[in-house]
């Protein structure tokens, strides 16, 4: 189950130490762990001995009850003065994606923020331009066996893609998962946003013929949020993996991230609930909320090296050790 503020609560922080392919999912991509451990209840139990006088004699045929705190200690025994914080390493990562989101929503780039990006969009196609995406995603229909297994899985766990491509998770590099649960709790945020001012109808509203392998979402269109939430997370992990991954072969688009983002944008097209320019759109609009968010200090602080943001933790689990 999905932690939001409400039911934080409901599973233990401690165990993001104990992350593994089981527990990394959320709705569409972050990193969320799910609680194993039991809660710790405080009841009666016995004593290790029995009562005895001075003689060693026992004097009671039962064991009296062991309380905790132990009833022969002091109000507060053990004060623990070194606790100054709450740890970092604590905090889940999808929590802390909703502490970076307030800053998030403060960034400016000029007059630009996060509300006004509309005109960095493509226009919503009409007429015979939209025939031409709807006539695209009915021939796509034939490709949705081959790609049904791995679009199903991609409806709730992008991370695991990203630990795919390089072997990682939230105990080898926890600030990475962090830094991936960012940008999937931004990415839906902004995509809800620009969803509702739009409103776009789904693709099978406009040809039946589609009838998606899924039920569409209960949301609008226009931008995909897997596009928009995988371009995002594909900028973001640009800046911390290492080269293999994040640079270029042959042209700015074509960096491995950036090529498993485009595929999963367009495996939501196969399945018939996205039109391609759903898809440009995610993709445009990562780009700009990507320009926003490295301004949260939180994510990317490069002028004070005492409070690094998570971009410069990251980069730091990636540097090689011997």
């Amino acid at each position: 189950m999905r932690k939001v503020i409400g039911t934080a609560d409901a599973s233990d922080a401690s165990d993001a130490s104990d992350a593994s392919d089981a527990s990394d999912a959320s709705s569409t991509g972050g990193v969320i762990v799910s609680s194993s451990r039991p809660p710790h209840p405080i009841g009666v139990s016995p004593a290790l001995d029995k009562v005895r006088d001075a003689q060693g004699n026992i004097i009671e045929d039962w064991y009296r009850g062991n309380k905790w705190p132990p009833g022969d200690y002091p109000d507060n025994p053990w004060p623990n003065t070194h606790a100054t914080a709450f740890p970092r390493r604590y905090w889940s990562s999808d929590l802390y994606a909703i502490v970076v989101l307030g800053d998030f929503v403060r960034a400016q780039i000029g007059a630009v923020r996060w509300d006004k990006l509309a005109p960095f969009l493509p226009a919503i196609p009409t007429g015979a331009a939209l025939k031409a995406e709807l006539d695209q995603l009915v021939e796509l229909i034939e490709y949705r066996a081959g790609v049904l297994a791995e679009a199903m899985a991609q409806r709730s766990n992008l991370a695991a893609y990203w630990r795919g491509i390089l072997m990682f998770n939230a105990s080898s590099h926890p600030y990475t998962c962090d830094l991936i649960q960012v940008a999937s709790v931004v990415g839906q945020f902004q995509v809800m946003h620009y969803k509702n001012k739009y409103n776009r109808p789904r693709p099978s509203q406009l040809s039946p013929a589609l009838m998606p392998t899924i039920y569409p979402p209960g949301h609008a269109s226009f931008p995909s949020g897997h596009s928009t939430e995988a371009h995002l997370m594909a900028l973001c992990l640009e800046q911390v993996m290492p080269d293999a991954v994040s640079t270029p072969v042959s042209g700015p688009e074509t960096t491995a991230l950036r090529r498993m983002a485009e595929r999963i944008a367009r495996n939501r097209e196969v399945l018939g609930v996205h039109y391609p320019s759903d898809s440009a759109a995610g993709k445009a609009l990562a780009a700009q909320t990507f320009r926003l968010l490295m301004r949260c200090r939180k994510v990317n602080n490069t002028t004070n090296p005492n409070k690094p943001g998570l971009i410069q933790l990251a980069q730091q689990e990636w540097e090689p050790r011997h």
